[in-house]
């Protein structure tokens, strides 16, 4: 019996896809447009639709909610550093050296200040809270292991949540104006490498 020959590629079917990544594209660029400009509580979807050419219907189908809609923005502004694959004993200094190299950048992204004019809204925060944990402090706690890895995992994060504050907030001279970023580095390693440490058993 002859094989089977393999159905034939349906070219419709890659338009419709490349139009669907298109229209999500545009919704989230206006998305990010109009958080920007405005903060999260005063925009609509009605409004982001208008900005982006599309129907309400369109953004819930695509999206679920404004507030989906926020966490892919969210997270396409701010993706998880590739350091915290490094290895437990490379871990402070490389994310030190990561904190102070971002610093050196300037102040944050005009979208995460933005939303900080939101950040007594519900859909925010649970956004937040929901990324901290389930993108940062339970991956971390998994890989430190040990005793306590969730509090030195959430530790770690209230350091790092810290520093991004104050540069958003461009609060005195940032880390980018040291005289000597090693000593930075360095310091900033320590405090890093105690919150990440396991709490040594009390003594007999």
């Amino acid at each position: 019996m002859p094989p089977t020959a393999p159905p034939a590629a349906d070219p419709a079917a890659g338009t419709r896809q490349r139009d669907r990544e298109a229209t999500s594209a545009r919704i989230l660029d206006a998305a990010r447009e109009l958080f920007t400009r405005h903060g999260y509580q005063p925009v609509s979807c009605r409004a982001i639709a208008a900005e982006a050419g599309v129907s309400v219907a369109l953004i819930n189908r695509y999206f679920g909610s404004k507030r989906g809609l926020l966490m892919e923005v969210i997270a396409l502004e701010a993706p998880l550093p590739r350091v915290l694959d490094a290895e437990p004993e490379e871990l402070p200094r490389r994310l030190a050296e990561y904190l102070v190299d971002r610093d050196a950048g300037g102040p944050s992204s005009p979208l995460l200040r933005a939303l900080d004019r939101s950040a007594d809204d519900p859909d925010l925060k649970s956004i937040w809270v929901e990324r901290l944990n389930s993108v940062i402090i339970d991956p971390l706690a998994e890989r430190l292991g040990g005793g306590d890895p969730r509090l030195r995992a959430s530790l770690t994060v209230a350091v790092v949540i810290g520093l991004g504050t104050l540069r958003r907030l461009d609060v005195g001279e940032s880390l980018a104006v040291a005289a000597d970023r090693t000593a930075v580095v360095d310091r900033l390693t320590r405090v890093l490498e105690t919150c990440l440490a396991e709490t040594p058993p009390p003594p007999d």
